[in-house]
């Protein structure tokens, strides 16, 4: 750009020295004519640099600069009287053939028009050019390596927080995700880079602590029926007496049934948590599902079920909705005094099913991990929350989720249902 603007510069002030020597000529011709012209007038510098040529109306040379003496009309522009035409070309003076800018001027004066014609070699021009990039390139070499090593250090220096970040989580195993990152001062992209790396790093340590009590409840309650068959198939056999082999088909058909279950809901909660896993959806009306699961709980039971159902349609999988709704009827007949309540209903664009018990409720300090897996109460019954398995809620929030929607406790304050208020909320249906 320099360059650029250099080369600008010098071919402008070029052009302009040529048109004020062509027009100090025209002058004199517009005067007198060439009646007392005399060499000297028309020599500019005495040079090849810098030529003066006088045409008459017919082109031919009148008077030229001593260089161009005997040379043809430079130019075949003849501007009218005042007119400047200005071009470049290609001259041999002297043995060597040199770029110039020609200024031609048309002049009116005694014996006829005339052309001035004013030239200006452009080898300062393109010699200044020509030095200046060789000096800009010249600089350029230690100024590239200058910017290359300053850009280096305060790259170095702006990335070293990070590379410790590096080393940081390097150093971070799965076994032990203790380790934190460090803070860097200020509020800039790095340092909140280190809080995102904190805070999925915190993330990463929750998770591995509830797939770890996971696991390890999920080991206990898988090993609880097998030791149970166990025992009784070793006591039938060093202790027949005391156990008849019906009693003996009883006890492993029912821990049988019982593994069974559990292996079930663990299956089931792991297709709630898997992303790939897209069961078939469809509208789904909750109130019908509601009522048919209402209808079940009180068959065979002594209890009173009370039905509240106002249409409330969703889109998702009837199967797994149906499992969480009986999921959480089965909760409440487990834990009732004698009365459930089911209810459906729709509230801030979403679709409510709402199962409440007249039983003891859940306490505070136990609403809030209630749908965790393997959840145990800490009163003093020690009774599982979640059906037999201890997972029966947690499915409910599994499948909820799926289903873009949540499950939750309520607190609701009821006379006649003081026990617990469970609900799932989910998006409802929009009609095209």
């Amino acid at each position: 750009m320099v360059v650029v603007l250099l080369s600008w510069s010098l071919d402008k002030a070029t052009t302009q020295d040529a048109r004020s020597a062509g027009r100090q000529v025209a002058n004199e011709l517009a005067k007198q004519g060439t009646r007392d012209l005399t060499p000297s007038d028309v020599a500019s510098s005495g040079d090849s640099a810098s030529m003066i040529q006088v045409l008459d109306a017919n082109g031919v040379p009148l008077a030229s600069d001593p260089a161009i003496v005997g040379y043809p009309a430079l130019t075949s522009a003849r501007p009218v009287s005042g007119q400047d035409v200005v071009e470049t070309t290609t001259i041999r003076v002297n043995g060597s053939r040199q770029d110039y800018r020609l200024v031609a001027r048309g002049v009116n004066g005694p014996g006829g028009p005339y052309t001035v014609i004013s030239a200006r070699s452009l080898a300062p021009v393109t010699e200044a050019s020509t030095r200046l990039t060789l000096l800009l390139c010249l600089a350029a070499v230690p100024m590239l390596a200058i910017s290359a090593l300053a850009g280096y250090r305060a790259v170095g220096s702006a990335l070293k927080p990070v590379e410790q970040m590096r080393r940081t989580v390097a150093e971070i195993s799965t076994r032990d995700l203790s380790l934190r990152v460090g803070l860097p001062p200020g509020n800039d992209e790095v340092h909140r880079l280190a809080t995102t790396l904190n805070s999925m790093l915190d993330r990463l340590a929750s998770t591995q602590e509830a797939q770890r009590r996971f696991v390890a409840d999920a080991s206990h309650e898988l090993r609880s029926p097998l030791n149970t068959i166990t025992t009784a198939l070793e006591v039938s056999e060093h202790h027949p007496e005391t156990m008849s082999t019906g009693e003996l088909l009883g006890v492993v058909s029912q821990e049988t049934a019982r593994l069974r279950e559990l292996v079930d809901d663990l299956l089931l909660l792991a297709r709630t948590d898997d992303a790939t896993d897209n069961p078939v959806r469809t509208e789904v009306d909750l109130d019908d599902l509601a009522h048919a699961e209402a209808e079940r709980a009180r068959a065979g039971v002594k209890l009173r079920v009370e039905i509240r159902t106002e249409p409330a349609k969703v889109r998702g999988n009837a199967a797994q909705l149906r499992r969480a709704i009986r999921n959480l009827v089965d909760n409440a007949r487990e834990h009732t005094h004698g009365r459930i309540r089911v209810c459906t209903y729709t509230m801030d664009g979403m679709a409510v099913v709402e199962v409440s018990d007249d039983g003891p409720g859940v306490p505070p300090a136990d609403q809030e991990r209630i749908f965790e897996r393997f959840v145990r109460r800490d009163d003093s019954r020690q009774r599982r929350v979640g059906g037999s398995t201890g997972l029966g809620l947690a499915i409910v929030a599994g499948i909820a989720a799926r289903h873009g929607g949540r499950a939750r406790y309520a607190n609701v304050a009821d006379e006649e249902y003081p026990g617990a208020h469970f609900r799932i909320e989910l998006p409802l249906e929009v009609a095209a």
